[in-house]
């Protein structure tokens, strides 16, 4: 693919470091900007977070208005609560503080700021792109979470009507994307673990999307790395600054990589998340060795997965890689089960119903067939 034509786009300006919460106030105010909403979830304003911002924002003399009503799984009306506060408070900019879920659902309120409905218009998948115009309220992103890289995304997954759907366009990019390793120091384990592996997944499957994009590739394979590093000690010593540094800057590498795509490990992720409501990231780690297992017969996976034995510290072999991934996954207590989440046989039919019809299922390297979604999911009942 190297003799075809190619366009890439990279990200936004990127603030990284401890205390950028606070000096992306200043930077705000230099713009003129008057009066912000900040678009967050209720776990996020128990731990004193939103307060925390909204104080900075009082000191630099700019009034804010939190909107905290936003789920797991982010839904339309979730959306819509937040488009209806912003034009009420006649606010003229967004602040996404949170993980995935308030910053996909701030650059969603963007979109609907200037935009008529219904939200479904704007999917993706329908060509909902081209409806979507340069005509939208700045919006800055605050990662508190280390996993989506929704901050440096161009696009947010809304649940309208029982469905996750995409709604993207380059105009959805944040102004600013920050990295404060600062504002993670509270996140709790299980919830470290879950984004971690999430941000790992993101990245390992966009190395293995059959896209010809060097730049993602490398990209990808040094944010696995960092995962692999980093993401134990912040599991288990909270407080360490470099290794949740480090994570944060490893989950907006792999929103930068996965331009390429993602395939069937998010697919049906997508598909736990929606009918179940289980976390994001649990849903990919509980799937992935086994999603490693289905894909490792295409030759060209079975090189990529190969190639990343020295992150590991295993040979260059894919079989070696995969389980050197489980045991790791394990370490993470992240190895749970289908049937702990409440999962059972009769239910599998419905997953792969939803994951088949997910855009990430038709950019899996290896294509799968009907039944294949139902196979993998019994491994891990």
């Amino acid at each position: 693919m190297a003799d075809k034509r190619h366009s890439y786009s990279y990200p936004t300006r990127i603030e990284y470091g401890p205390g950028a919460m606070k000096d992306l106030t200043l930077i705000v105010k230099v713009s003129g900007l008057k009066k912000g909403l900040i678009v967050t979830d209720e776990g996020i304003v128990k731990v004193g977070l939103a307060d925390q911002l909204k104080g900075y924002f009082n000191e630099a003399g700019i009034e804010t208005v939190i909107f905290s009503d936003v789920k797991s799984n982010p839904t339309e009306e979730n959306v819509m609560d937040g488009t209806k506060i912003y034009k009420e408070e006649k606010c003229d900019f967004i602040v996404g503080l949170g993980g995935g879920s308030p910053l996909d659902t701030g650059k969603t309120v963007k979109v609907m700021a200037t935009h008529d409905g219904p939200l479904a218009k704007y999917d993706d998948t329908k060509g909902g792109d081209k409806y979507i115009e340069d005509n939208m309220p700045p919006f800055y992103a605050i990662a508190t979470t280390a996993g989506t890289g929704s901050e440096v995304g161009r696009s947010s997954v809304i649940t309208i009507n029982s469905i996750k759907t995409i709604i993207y366009s380059p105009y959805m990019m944040p102004d600013i994307a920050v990295l404060d390793p600062t504002i993670t120091l509270s996140l709790p384990a299980k919830l470290t673990a879950a984004t971690g592996v999430d941000a790992f997944v993101h990245n390992l499957e966009a190395y293995i999307m059959e896209v010809f994009h060097p730049m993602a590739d490398g990209i990808a394979k040094e944010a696995m790395e960092m995962c692999v590093k980093s993401l134990n000690t912040a599991i288990t010593n909270g407080n360490d600054v470099i290794a949740r540094g480090n994570m944060l800057m490893a989950s907006a590498m792999g929103a930068t990589a996965f331009q390429k795509g993602l395939g069937l490990n998010h697919a049906i992720a997508h598909a736990l998340g929606a009918l179940y409501d289980i976390h994001h990231g649990l849903a990919n780690a509980v799937v992935l060795t086994e999603v490693m297992r289905y894909n490792v017969s295409r030759e060209t996976t079975k090189e990529k997965y190969a190639s990343l034995g020295s992150i590991f510290g295993v040979e260059n072999d894919a079989e070696k890689v995969i389980e050197a991934v489980e045991q790791w996954v394990e370490l993470l207590g992240m190895n749970v089960k289908l049937s702990a989440l409440g999962i059972t046989e009769d239910k599998l039919a419905d997953i792969e119903a939803y994951a088949i019809e997910d855009p990430c299922y038709p950019l899996n390297p290896k294509v799968a067939e009907k039944g294949d979604v139902i196979k993998i999911l019994k491994n891990i009942l």
